[in-house]
């Protein structure tokens, strides 16, 4: 970090405050409130899980659209714009008199917060860092990693204390007063902008000299025969992950474990993840995000043979450790990878694909899973197909790794 500018600081900062507030729209945050929104509107977890379901892929189709705009307006509108939306959606799901209004409220909170905010900083960062990018965008990971440690014991005494009503209440007056105008302050001078150029800076990583890719449009990619196994592969973690923890309070009852203990092992989570996340983006600058491919899977998988084999007290941190080693990398190798497949030129475009995917095997996850739950099947029970699908996925990316390399390779300036 020593060696960048001020702006290239900055946007960093940016991008950390950006993926933080996103947190209003992520399933971990959301699903703190489950058992009180189940029990406000007489949901069962399979009905609950449909309406967040369909409210996900909604989100999912506008947000392949939408997130073609990360070409064209400035991150700093875009951003700010996006913390601002999700804001106006904590403020609906905190006054939400039936199952309709719930339902949009939903709707926003993924669009705006795991869709847009999280679309933008990533592509923000993509585009204005080259020999640093995995590591610049490992640092904005990390503020989902600070989320996911504060946020669960602070919502769950919240709850207990003034409502969860309130706590949405809350959510937006951060968002409004504090996160928003951060960010758009932190997003205002790109590090080769206008400005930057007008004061003579000189900038020890910058993007590169022309944007590359300039031949992968939308409809190429889409044809395009790595994208589709790529891809389905880094859904693994969106889909499986996202329903373990939007079913936590039916994961902990079927332990036997209690919300609030299970709610503090977060913290291991976010420490592996942070590790996880720094390591990843290092290596990411060294290698490539392709040879990690191969080992992201791995922790999840193991994590996933830990829910189906045990109910002992101890599986609670080994789970969130394993989890997070592969959710911290996951992000950082996610983000790059595309920059790595197809350039800059149209980053934007194709990110808006893959984070629409994103969003949209997130809404399945949790649908399929509350089912099965309906249906009789514990999600301990359903834990080795997620295993399966991991080390499936895995040996994917290791048959793909050539011509991952030669992709690469072509984009290297």
């Amino acid at each position: 970090m020593r060696e960048l500018t001020g702006r290239q600081r900055s946007w960093i900062g940016g991008g950390y405050l950006a993926m933080f507030s996103s947190l209003a729209g992520q399933t971990l945050f959301i699903a703190l409130f489950g058992a009180a929104i189940r029990a406000e509107f007489s949901l069962t977890s399979g009905q609950y899980g449909l309406i967040y379901t369909a409210a996900t892929l909604c989100s999912a189709i506008v947000l392949m659209w939408a997130g073609g705009l990360a070409d064209r307006v400035p991150a700093a509108h875009l951003a700010a714009g996006s913390a601002i939306g999700a804001a106006m959606m904590c403020i609906l799901m905190s006054v939400a008199p039936n199952v309709a209004i719930l339902g949009i409220a939903l709707f926003g909170l993924r669009f705006f917060g795991q869709g847009m905010l999280t679309h933008g900083a990533a592509t923000a960062l993509s585009r204005w860092f080259n020999r640093f990018r995995g590591r610049a965008l490992a640092i904005a990971q990390l503020g989902l990693n600070t989320g996911e440690a504060v946020l669960p014991v602070l919502v769950a005494f919240g709850i207990a204390a003034i409502g969860w009503r309130q706590v949405w209440l809350v959510a937006a007056a951060a968002l409004i007063v504090v996160l928003a105008p951060v960010i758009a302050y932190l997003f205002s001078s790109p590090p080769d902008g206008k400005r930057a150029r007008a004061a003579g800076e000189i900038n020890p990583d910058p993007a590169e000299t022309h944007a590359t890719g300039e031949q992968w449009t939308r409809r190429k990619v889409l044809a395009d025969p790595l994208f589709w196994p790529v891809l389905i592969g880094l859904l693994a973690m969106p889909a499986i992950s996202t329903a373990i923890f939007f079913h936590q309070s039916v994961l902990v009852a079927e332990k036997g474990w209690g919300l609030l203990t299970f709610a503090a092992f977060f913290p291991v989570m976010s420490v592996a993840s942070v590790i996880s996340s720094i390591a990843g983006g290092w290596l990411v600058d060294r290698f490539g995000a392709y040879r990690l491919l191969p080992l992201l899977l791995v922790p999840a998988s193991m994590a996933y043979i830990v829910i189906a084999t045990t109910s002992a007290f101890w599986a609670i941190p080994a789970f969130f450790l394993l989890s997070g080693l592969t959710n911290g990398a996951n992000g950082t190798v996610m983000n790059a990878m595309w920059a790595e497949l197809y350039g800059t030129r149209h980053l934007g475009a194709v990110r808006a694909i893959a984070t629409s995917a994103m969003v949209l095997s997130s809404a399945v996850g949790p649908g399929i899973v509350g089912f099965f739950v309906d249906a009789g099947v514990s999600i301990g029970q359903q834990a080795p197909f997620f295993s399966a699908y991991c080390l499936g996925a895995s040996l994917v990316f290791f048959i793909l790794q050539s011509q991952l390399g030669r992709r690469r390779a072509s984009f290297i300036v």
